[in-house]
C-alpha cells in the first residue's frame, strides 16, 4: 500500500482541538491505517529502500493497476458437489504454472489462448483443488475451476523437477525468486560510516531519522518560528474568521511519530479551554479553542502571521477585523452541482437579505455579524450571501422559480464572500465552497483532524438537530468528534437530511511530495478532501463507521428503515393526470398511466424491479407503497414529470417521515476531487450533465463501470443488450423485453447511488428481482408485454419464496368441461385454474391492518404482530412475504399447514423447540452477507474509492466491528449448520419439512459441505487478534504472501550460507570469525539489516567495508556491509514489504473468499428462513383456542363458502370495556356439511347499534380468512373455507385531501374496486355505504351495490348498514340474509333515558334501531342536546312509517301528483273534474 495513504504514517496532522488536550500522546492520537485493499497494494517492485530507510515510492502515484478480471459463462452447470471423471483428473494433474491453455467461450464459440500463472489450493473447503489463475494474451486474469470448463492443452505440462525449492503447485520457487532478482535493479546505497546499531539505544539519538523532517517536535507551537511551506497571504490581511485560513498545520508539523519519541526541547505553551454547551445537554458539549491574546510587541508579529502559522484558534473564533482592509479582486464564480434531497429544507428560510454596501439595514434585513462573540442564528455571514439565500442559483443557473432548478447544486460566488466578509477566501475555505456547490443540499461533515466541522447552514443544522451552540465568530461553525460520528449521523439522518461525510484522503507529508512535484506556478496549499459517502434514510448501509445495532433491535414489521424507491410515470392518455378524465369500458376502468419502479434496499443489497400499468385511482402504485413503506422516494421532476395526482398519492400514503425527492431530467453529476487522475476517472461519469431517467445512458454506465460480469471476450460492449448474457436474469428480461419504464427509474436509481458512492457496494451484489403489484380488470388488456414477462418472472420468483418449489406442485384439480354449468363461462374457470395466491390491494392492506395500524401507522396491533414469533430477521422477513401473498391452491395451503401442525406437536416440535435457539443465534444473515460482501473488496471501486484513502482515527473500532460482523456471520452460520443435526433422528411425516431441515446430500436445503467451509475459516481466521488489529494470514490463503514468506526464508538461508563459507575459507583466523560472527539489526522494521559484526583483529577480504563501528583500540568493533549481503538484504526488504502488504490486506482477503461462497451461505439462509417462518405459525397453532382450518375444493358448479364457528379477531384479546373478547359464529355461501338448513345466501346485510360490534365482525372474517390462506391455524373452534383469491374491503371514513378526494369519493372509490374486480371467489365486506351524502342517495346507492354484488358478482359478501329500509328491501331476497348484533335495552322508568348493553354476538334478523341517541350519551353531549334529538327522531321515524298527522308529501309522491295533474288538463275540453277534485281531497 502506497504509504502516502497510511494515516499511521500522517506527520503534522493537526486538528482544531488537539491543542487542547491535557496530555497528547503519541498512541492516543496517532490515526489508525485505512483498511487495507488488495487493490490498492503496490508491486514489490517498487518498493525500493532508500539510503535512510525510507520507501522511495511516488507517493502521489497510484500503484499500477492490476489486469481487470475476467469473468464470463461457465462451460457447465454450476454444481458445487459434482466431482470430475478419472480421466478428467489424469488430464487436470498435467497442469502447472506456466503450462498453455485455451479456454473455451461458450457466447463466442471460440477458444482463447491463456497461461496458468497461480493454483489455488482449496481442498479444506471441499474443493478438490482444482482452482486455476489464468492469464490471457490480452493480460486480463480470470480465476476458474478448470474441472468444469472446457479447454485444451497447448504446451508446458508438468514434468518432474528435480531440483529447487518447489511449492505446492510444483513450480520452482527459488528459480522463480532469482529471476525476480534479476529484473530489479540494485539500490544504490551511499557508503557512508556512521554508527546505527540498534542495540546501543541512544548513542545517536539526538540524529533525525528522516533528512526530510524539520518540522520539529511532536506538539510544538512556537509561534515565534517561521514555516517554510506557509500559505502565501498577504500582510496585515483580516484575520478575522479565518476559518481554514491555512493548512499548514496539516502541512508542516509532525503530529504524530511512528518511531520511538526523540528527547527534544519543546517551548511550553499555555492554554485555556473553555466549554462550550448545548444548555442542560451534555450530549452537545464539546471542547472549543478560546482565542489568543495578542499583546505588545507580538501585535504586530500575530497581525502578518495569522493565516500562515499554526494558531487554531482563530479556526473557532476570530478577532475583531481591520476596517481599513483593503477588497480583494473578485474571483471567478463557480459553476457545479450536487445530489440532494429537493423537498427537504435542512434550517428555516432566512429572510430577506438587503445590499451589503449600503449604510442603513431594512426592517427585515438579518443582523450584522459581531466578531469575537457568539452571535446568534440568522445573523451569521452566510445569511448575508445573496447567492446563498435570495438569489439561489443550481449549477445549470437554473433559479429556485425555475421548473427544472436542482438543489443538488450552487453556483457560488467568492466575490461576494469577500465583500461580505472584508477578507480573501483561503484556499481551505474555497475547498468549503466547492464540496458545497457539488453537494449543496447535503449536511457537510467537513474532516479537519480527528473532527467534523460544520460550518454556515449546516452548522445551523448542528445546532438545530444535534444540540450544539455557536463558537465565537462571525462564521457559523460548530463540530464534533470522529468516535461521535455514529451517534450524530443517526440524529442527522432520522431528522430527514442528507449527510455527506468529508473525508482527508492525504496525508501531509504526500502533500510535500505533491507540491515538490507540482509544476512552476500555484502549488497545491490543503490536503485533499473527498466525499467518501452520502447517507439519507434510503441509502444507508450501515457500513464499519456506524453502530448497525439498531436494526438488530428491530422486528417483522421493519424498524422505520424502509427502502429507496424510484418511480418513473408516463400517462397512457390525455388525461392531464386529473382523476375525473378517464373513459370507462365493458371492463371496469381504463389504464390510464404505466408505471416504472425500482426498489432499492440498501441493508442488503436487493434491488427489485418492476412496470405495471394502473387505473385512474392509481390502485396498483398504492399497494406497491403499502407493501414495501419506503423510507424514502424518487420521482422525475420538470415539467414533464411526475403528475400531480402521483405526488398527492405519495405524501398521502408513504408512512410518516418519508423523504421526497425530485430528480430533473438533467442532473450535474458531482465532480470527484481524488489526486489522481484515475480515481477521478473511475468516479466521475462521462459528461457532467447525467440524464438520470435516461434508459440508453443508463445501459451504457453499467457497461462502464462493470457491475456485473461480461459474457464475451470478441466486443467490449458499451450499450444495448450485447455482453449481457451473465447479467442479473431480470435485468437481463427488462432490457430484452423492451421494459423501458422499468430501466429509466433503474438509472434514476444507478444516478442516486453513484452520487451516494454506494452504486457498486449494492449492484456488485447482483441480487435484482421482479415485482408486480396485484392487477385491477381494468388495467389487463393495457399491459405491455414487458409487463406481462416481468409478472411471470415475479410470479416464479414467489414459488421460491413461497416453498412451492421444495417439493413437486399438484396441478390444479381439473374438474372436466362437464362440471361446468352452463350459467357459468368458461374462461372464469380457467382464470380460476390460472390463480396461485390471494391478491390484497393496498386498500385491503391498510383496513385491514395487516402490516401496520392505522391509529398511529406503527408495527404493533397489527396482523404481523400477532403471528411474528420468529428468531431471526430474515425469518421475519420471509413470513412477512407470506402475509401480503397468502396461497389460493388448495394442494398448496394444505402442504404448509401439514408442517405447521408438525411443528406444532409430537416428536418434531421437541426438535423445532431445540431449533428456536439456534435460530436466534443465527442473526440478520443477509444484511451480513452484504457487509461481509463490501469488506471483501468487492463492495466499493478499489483503491478508487475515496474511503479506501481516507484518514481515519477510529479504526481500531471500525476493526472491531468489522470482525465482530463476520464473527456473527461465522457463529451464525455455524448455528444454522447444527440444525440438520436435531431433526436427524426425528420421524418426519411432511416432504416439506423434510426438504427444509435435511442437508443436500440428503436431497434437502442446507448445503452438506457448509461446516466443513465453515471450519476453515475458524481455523485460519483468529476472531480474537483479528479485533486486535493482529490478524496474520495463515499460509495457503493468499499465494503472494506465501511467496514473500517463502522467499524471506530462503535469504535468511543463503545469508547462513554465506557466513558459513566466509568463516570456513576466507576469513583468518577462522576460529575468532567462527565464533565472532555475528548478523546485527535482524527486525523487519531494521534499519542497515544484517551488518556483520567481526572484532577489528578479524582479517576482511577488500569488498567488506566498515558501515559503522563501536568501541575501541583491540577491543573495537567493526560492522561491515558486502555487495553479497548487500544485493540479499535489497531482496529481503522487497520480500517483507510485500509481505506485509498483503498482510495488512488478508483480513480483506479472507472476507473476499467468504464472499465468493455466497450461494452457499444463500441457501442455508433461505433454508433456515423457511424454518423460521413455519416455527413462527406453529408456536401460534399451540396456543389455546387455535384450530386448523379445513380447506375445501369449490368445483365450477359449487358455491364458495366460509364457516366459522366462535371465531375470534386475531388482534383483539379483550373488548374496550375490558372483559374478554365475546366470540361469534358465522356461516355464509355453499355449506360444506348438511344441517338441513339449505340455506346458501353468499351476502350478510348486517344491521345493529352503532359500537355493537359490526366492524370487528366484518375485519375478523378477513382475518381469519388470510391466516387460513397462508396455513396458518385461526383463533376458532372450527373453521373450514373455500379459498378466496380476493378480498375488497370498505371502512371507516376518511379522505384524501391530497389527492382532492372527500371522504364520499373515497367510499365510493372503494366500493367500485369491489364492484368492479370481484369474482364468485372473492371476499367483500362493506361497512355503511353511503354515510358521505343524503340519506335518500346513500339508501340508492347501498341498494344498487347489493344488487350488482348478488346477481354479477356472486361473491361473498359482508355488507353492514344503518338503512333500514334497505333492510326491508332484500328480506324475501333468497341470496340475503339478515343478521345483526344483538344488545339488550332496558328502559329507566323515571327517566326518559335509556340504556343499553352491548352483547357482540351475531343474530339473526335485522335489528329495528341504530340506538345512535346512546352513543351520544356516551360520548358526552349535553342532555338539551340529547333529549331536542331524541324528540326529531321519534317524530322522523313515525313520519317516514305513515303514523303522523302532519303528513308531508315526499318528492316522489310530489312527482306522481305533478305527472296525473299534467295528464288532466292536456286532454283540453275533456277535463275530468271528479278526478282532480279527487287529487285535491288527497292533499288536504
Amino acid at each position: 500500500m502506497a504509504k502516502t495513504n497510511n494515516a499511521a504514517q500522517a506527520k503534522g496532522q493537526k486538528n482544531l482541538f488537539s491543542f487542547f488536550s491535557k496530555k497528547p500522546s503519541a498512541a492516543s492520537s496517532k490515526p489508525s491505517a485505512p483498511s487495507a485493499n488488495k487493490s490498492s497494494i503496490a508491486p514489490a517492485v517498487s518498493s525500493v529502500k532508500s539510503a535512510h530507510g525510507k520507501t522511495n515510492n511516488d507517493t502521489t502515484q497510484p500503484p499500477p493497476a492490476a489486469p481487470a478480471a475476467v469473468s464470463r459463462p461457465s462451460n457447465k452447470s454450476d454444481n458445487s458437489t459434482a466431482q470430475p471423471t478419472p480421466a478428467q483428473l489424469k488430464q487436470l494433474q498435467k497442469i502447472t504454472i506456466g503450462t498453455k491453455l485455451a479456454v473455451y467461450w461458450p457466447d463466442d464459440e471460440e477458444y482463447y489462448p491463456c497461461v496458468v500463472t497461480r493454483h489455488r489450493i482449496q481442498a479444506a473447503e471441499g474443493n478438490p483443488g482444482h482452482m486455476y489463475e489464468i492469464n490471457y494474451d490480452d493480460g486480463e486474469i480470470e480465476t476458474v475451476d478448470l474441472s468444469k470448463e472446457k479447454f485444451r492443452i497447448l504446451g508446458g505440462i508438468k514434468r518432474s523437477n528435480h531440483g529447487g525449492n518447489n511449492d505446492d503447485d510444483g513450480n520452482n520457487t527459488k528459480n522463480v525468486n532469482e529471476g525476480n532478482k534479476m529484473n530489479v535493479h540494485p539500490n544504490k546505497r551511499r557508503r557512508i560510516l556512521e554508527d546505527t546499531d540498534e542495540e546501543e539505544e541512544m548513542e545517536f539519538e539526538s540524529e533525525e531519522e528522516d533528512d526530510d523532517d524539520d518540522s520539529g517536535s511532536e506538539f510544538k507551537m512556537n509561534e515565534d518560528e517561521s514555516m517554510d511551506d506557509s500559505l502565501d497571504v498577504e500582510e496585515g490581511g483580516d484575520d478575522t474568521d479565518n476559518w481554514l485560513a491555512s493548512e499548514d498545520e496539516e502541512e508542516d508539523e509532525d503530529d504524530f511519530e511512528e518511531k520511538k519519541p526523540k528527547t527534544l526541547k519543546k517551548k511550553k505553551t499555555v492554554l485555556k479551554v473553555t466549554e462550550v454547551g448545548g444548555g442542560t445537554n451534555d450530549r452537545g458539549r464539546f471542547v472549543s479553542p478560546t482565542p489568543r491574546k495578542v499583546t505588545g510587541n507580538d501585535a504586530k508579529k500575530s497581525s502578518a502571521n495569522d493565516m500562515s502559522t499554526m494558531d487554531f484558534s482563530n479556526f473557532a473564533s476570530q478577532s475583531p477585523a481591520q476596517k481599513n482592509d483593503a477588497m480583494h479582486k473578485k474571483p471567478p464564480i463557480i459553476n457545479s452541482n450536487s445530489n440532494s434531497n429537493s423537498n427537504n429544507d435542512k434550517s428555516s428560510s432566512p429572510p430577506p437579505q438587503t445590499n451589503s454596501n449600503s449604510t442603513t439595514t431594512t426592517k427585515n434585513a438579518p443582523p450584522k455579524p459581531i466578531a469575537g462573540v457568539v452571535n446568534s442564528a440568522g445573523s451569521h455571514l452566510h445569511n448575508h450571501l445573496k447567492f446563498f439565500t435570495t438569489h439561489r442559483k443550481d449549477g445549470h443557473g437554473h433559479p429556485t422559480t425555475h421548473p427544472n432548478y436542482s438543489p443538488r447544486s450552487l453556483q457560488v460566488a467568492l466575490s461576494e464572500i469577500e465583500r461580505e466578509s472584508g477578507a480573501k477566501v483561503s484556499p481551505a475555505q474555497k475547498q468549503w465552497w466547492d464540496i458545497k456547490s457539488q453537494y449543496a443540499d447535503c449536511v457537510l461533515l467537513f474532516k479537519t483532524g480527528k473532527f467534523y466541522e460544520m460550518f454556515h447552514d449546516d452548522a445551523d443544522v448542528g445546532v438545530k438537530v444535534l444540540g450544539f451552540v455557536y463558537m465565537k465568530g462571525t462564521l457559523a461553525h460548530a463540530g464534533f468528534p470522529e468516535a461521535a460520528y455514529d451517534k450524530m449521523l443517526t440524529k442527522l439522518v432520522d431528522a430527514g437530511y442528507r449527510v455527506a461525510r468529508v473525508e482527508q484522503t492525504e496525508t501531509p507529508d504526500a502533500l510535500k511530495e505533491r507540491k515538490k512535484k507540482a509544476p512552476t506556478g500555484k502549488k497545491p496549499q490543503v490536503v485533499c478532501r473527498e466525499v467518501c459517502g452520502i447517507v439519507a434514510k434510503g441509502t444507508r448501509t450501515y457500513c464499519f463507521l456506524e453502530d448497525a445495532s439498531v436494526l438488530e433491535k428491530g422486528n417483522g414489521g421493519g424498524n422505520g428503515r424502509g427502502p429507496l424507491l424510484t418511480i418513473k410515470e408516463i400517462m397512457l392518455e390525455d388525461s392531464g393526470g386529473e382523476m375525473m378524465e378517464c373513459e370507462e369500458d365493458e371492463t371496469g376502468t381504463k389504464a390510464v398511466c404505466e408505471y416504472g419502479v425500482t426498489i432499492v434496499d440498501a441493508v442488503t443489497g436487493a434491488v427489485t424491479m418492476g412496470q405495471f400499468a394502473d387505473d385512474v385511482l392509481r390502485s396498483r402504485m398504492q399497494t406497491l407503497l403499502a407493501s414495501f413503506g419506503p423510507s424514502e422516494v424518487l420521482y422525475e421532476g420538470g415539467l414533464n414529470g411526475a403528475s400531480k395526482t402521483l405526488i398527492s398519492l405519495l405524501k398521502s400514503s408513504c408512512p410518516p417521515n418519508t423523504i421526497f425527492n425530485s430528480l430533473q431530467p438533467v442532473e450535474k453529476f458531482p465532480k470527484s476531487f481524488a489526486v489522481e487522475l484515475k480515481d477521478r476517472q473511475t468516479l466521475d461519469r462521462v459528461k457532467s450533465d447525467v440524464h438520470p431517467w435516461d434508459s440508453d445512458e443508463a445501459l451504457k454506465e453499467l457497461h462502464r463501470k462493470g457491475y456485473y460480469p461480461r459474457s464475451s471476450r470478441k466486443n467490449e460492449p458499451s450499450s444495448g443488450a450485447e455482453g449481457i448474457s451473465r447479467w442479473p436474469e431480470i435485468l437481463r428480461s427488462c432490457i430484452q423485453g423492451g421494459a423501458t419504464l422499468a430501466l429509466q427509474s433503474f438509472g434514476a436509481a444507478l444516478f442516486y447511488l453513484q452520487t451516494s458512492l454506494i452504486d457498486v457496494e449494492i449492484l456488485s451484489m447482483g441480487i435484482v428481482k421482479p415485482y408486480c403489484p396485484p392487477n385491477n380488470v381494468g388495467s389487463g388488456d393495457d399491459k405491455s408485454v414487458a409487463s406481462n414477462h416481468l409478472e411471470d418472472m415475479y410470479s416464479k420468483e414467489a414459488h421460491q419464496i413461497d416453498g412451492r418449489s421444495l417439493v413437486e406442485t399438484d396441478k390444479p384439480v381439473d374438474f372436466g368441461p362437464s362440471l361446468v354449468p352452463a350459467s357459468l363461462d368458461s374462461s372464469i374457470y380457467e382464470a380460476e385454474a390460472s390463480i396461485d395466491h390471494m391478491a390484497l390491494d393496498g386498500r385491503t392492506l391498510t383496513n385491514l391492518e395487516i402490516l401496520n395500524n392505522i391509529t398511529s401507522g406503527g408495527y404493533q396491533g397489527s396482523l404481523l404482530s400477532k403471528i411474528d414469533v420468529t428468531q431471526s430477521p430474515h425469518g421475519s422477513r420471509l413470513l412477512r412475504a407470506w402475509l401480503l401473498r397468502p396461497l389460493f391452491r388448495k394442494a398448496d395451503i394444505d402442504r404448509r399447514a401439514d408442517v405447521v401442525e408438525e411443528l406444532a406437536g409430537g416428536a418434531v416440535a421437541v426438535a423445532m423447540a431445540e431449533a428456536r435457539p439456534l435460530l436466534k443465534k443465527i442473526g440478520d444473515i443477509e444484511r451480513l452477507l452484504s457487509r461481509v460482501h463490501s469488506m471483501g473488496g468487492e463492495g466499493g471501486n478499489g483503491d478508487s474509492h475515496p474511503n479506501d484513502r481516507a484518514v481515519l482515527y477510529e479504526m481500531d473500532k471500525y476493526t472491531k466491528r468489522k470482525v465482530g460482523d463476520f464473527s456473527k456471520l461465522l457463529n451464525g452460520l455455524r448455528a444454522a449448520a447444527e440444525i440438520p443435526e436435531l431433526f436427524a433422528n426425528a420421524e418426519i411425516q411432511s416432504p416439506m419439512l423434510e426438504k427444509i431441515v435435511r442437508t443436500t446430500d440428503e436431497n434437502g436445503c442446507f448445503p452438506a459441505e457448509m461446516k466443513e467451509r465453515l471450519d476453515w475459516f475458524f481455523d485460519n481466521f483468529d476472531l480474537k487478534k483479528a479485533a486486535r488489529g493482529e490478524f496474520e494470514p495463515s499460509r495457503g490463503m493468499d499465494d503472494d504472501y506465501d511467496a514473500a514468506c517463502n522467499e524471506i526464508e530462503d535469504i535468511q538461508r543463503e545469508l547462513q550460507n554465506y557466513k558459513d563459507e566466509m568463516c570456513s575459507s576466507v576469513l583468518q583466523p577462522r576460529n575468532t570469525a567462527r565464533s565472532s560472527w555475528k548478523y546485527i539489526n535482524l527486525k523487519e522494521d531494521s534499519k542497515d539489516k544484517y551488518l556483520i559484526e567481526l572484532p577489528i583483529s578479524v582479517q576482511v577480504p577488500d569488498d567488506f567495508y566498515v558501515k559503522a563501528k563501536r568501541g575501541k583500540g583491540a577491543n573495537q568493533v567493526n560492522k561491515y556491509r558486502t555487495p553479497v549481503v548487500e544485493q540479499l538484504v535489497q531482496d529481503l526488504e522487497r520480500a517483507i514489504d510485500v509481505k506485509n502488504e498483503r498482510k495488512a490486506a488478508g483480513m480483506q482477503l479472507v472476507f473476499a473468499k467468504f464472499d465468493s461462497m455466497r450461494s452457499v451461505w444463500m441457501a442455508a439462509t433461505h433454508a433456515s428462513a423457511m424454518l423460521d417462518a413455519l416455527g413462527s405459525l406453529a408456536q401460534i397453532a399451540s396456543q389455546p383456542g387455535f384450530c386448523r382450518p379445513q380447506i375445501m375444493d369449490c368445483p365450477p358448479s359449487a358455491k364458495p363458502g366460509i364457516e366459522v364457528i366462535q371465531g375470534r379477531h386475531p388482534c383483539v384479546d379483550v373488548t374496550h370495556s375490558g372483559g374478554d373478547f365475546i366470540p361469534n359464529d358465522l356461516v355464509l355461501g355453499g355449506r360444506f356439511e348438511s344441517d338441513g338448513s339449505g340455506d346458501e345466501s353468499s351476502v350478510l346485510l348486517l344491521s345493529g347499534p352503532n359500537m355493537g360490534g359490526k366492524s370487528t365482525l366484518l375485519r375478523q372474517t378477513c382475518l381469519i380468512t388470510i391466516l387460513a390462506q397462508v396455513g396458518s391455524f385461526v383463533p376458532a373452534e372450527s373453521c373450514s373455507l373455500t379459498p378466496v383469491d380476493r378480498i375488497f374491503t370498505r371502512l371507516g371514513a376518511s379522505d384524501r385531501i391530497l389527492c382532492g378526494q372527500s371522504t364520499f369519493f373515497v367510499e365510493l372509490a372503494e366500493t367500485a374496486a369491489a364492484v368492479r374486480g370481484a369474482t364468485r371467489r372473492s371476499l367483500v365486506i362493506m361497512d355503511e355505504l353511503g354515510r358521505g351524502t343524503s340519506t335518500f342517495d346513500g339508501t340508492a346507492i347501498a341498494s344498487a351495490t347489493v344488487q350488482h354484488l348478488v346477481e354479477r358478482n356472486q361473491c361473498l359478501t359482508l355488507f353492514a348498514t344503518h338503512y333500514h329500509s334497505l333492510l326491508e328491501d332484500w328480506k324475501n331476497e333468497p341470496s340475503i340474509r339478515l343478521g345483526h348484533m344483538e344488545c339488550v335495552v332496558e328502559d329507566d322508568d323515571d327517566s326518559e333515558k335509556k340504556s343499553i348493553t352491548f352483547l357482540y354476538t351475531l343474530g339473526d334478523g335485522p335489528c329495528p334501531k341504530s340506538f345512535g341517541v346512546n352513543v351520544a350519551r356516551l360520548a358526552g353531549l349535553p342532555d338539551d342536546v340529547l333529549e331536542r334529538a331524541k324528540r326529531v327522531s321519534v317524530a322522523f321515524e313515525a313520519e317516514m312509517n305513515g303514523e303522523s298527522t302532519n303528513h308531508k308529501i315526499i318528492p316522489s309522491e310530489a312527482e306522481d301528483i305533478v305527472s296525473k295533474i299534467e295528464k288532466l288538463f292536456s286532454t283540453g275540453a275533456d277535463l275530468n273534474h271528479g278526478e282532480l277534485k279527487q287529487i285535491w281531497e288527497g292533499l288536504q
